[in-house]
C-alpha cells in the first residue's frame, strides 16, 4: 500500500504524525507517487486528499530534480497542504541545496545514516535527518539534536516497530514516520 491513498489512511488510522509519499515528476508535467517501478502509481492529488488535519507530509523527491522541477513541485503542493506541514526530503544534496536557494524558509530532510553521521561534523543545509529505526541509536539521536538537527525515525510499515523507535528518542526534536 506504500504510495497509495489506502497507505495514508491506514497512516491516520495509526495516528501518525508524518506520512512519507515518494514525488515523482509525470511526463504530463504533474506530479504521481511511485518508488521507481517497485508499485503502481497514484495521483500525488488522491494521496494528499487522504491526509489527515493532524498529518504533516514528507515529500520524498525522487530522482534529480531541476530548479524548474522544484518550482513546480512547491507550485503543485501550495493549494493541498501549508508550508509548515511538509518536509522536502532528498538522497540527493544538491536537490536539497537547489531547494534552500528557491525557497529558503522550507523544511529540508536527508536520508540515510551516512549522511547524519557527517552532519555530526560539518553542517548540512537540511534541517532533519531521516534514519531508517534499524540503524538509529539513542546516542545518534542525542548527538545530532545537540547539532541542531530534528531526526526522523522511519518505521515504515512495520507498525510493530513503532514502540522501539519511540524508546530511541523522544521530547523536541524527534519524530517518526511512516510510508503512505
Amino acid at each position: 500500500m506504500q504510495n497509495k491513498p489506502a497507505g495514508v489512511c491506514l497512516a491516520v488510522r495509526h495516528q501518525a504524525d508524518f506520512v512519507e509519499l515518494d514525488v515523482v515528476r509525470a511526463a504530463d508535467g504533474g506530479f504521481h507517487c511511485a518508488h521507481h517501478g517497485w508499485n503502481s502509481k497514484s495521483e500525488l492529488r488522491d494521496c494528499l486528499a487522504e491526509l489527515g488535519s493532524h498529518m504533516s507530509l514528507i515529500a520524498h523527491l525522487k530522482g534529480n530534480y531541476t530548479e524548474a522541477d522544484l518550482i513546480c513541485v512547491a507550485e503543485y503542493l501550495a493549494p493541498h497542504i501549508h508550508w509548515d506541514k511538509v518536509v522536502f526530503a532528498s538522497h540527493r544534496s544538491g536537490v536539497l541545496r537547489r531547494m534552500r536557494q528557491l525557497m529558503p524558509d522550507v523544511r529540508l530532510a536527508r536520508f540515510g545514516l551516512l549522511p547524519a553521521l557527517v552532519a555530526l561534523w560539518k553542517q548540512q543545509p537540511w534541517q532533519c535527518c531521516m534514519i531508517n529505526q534499524s540503524v538509529l541509536t539513542r546516542w545518534l539521536v542525542k548527538a545530532l539534536q545537540q547539532r541542531g538537527y530534528e531526526v526522523f525515525a522511519s518505521c515504515v510499515w512495520e507498525l510493530r516497530s513503532r514502540r522501539s523507535v519511540q524508546e530511541l528518542g523522544g521530547g523536541r526534536g524527534f519524530r517518526e514516520f511512516v510510508k503512505g
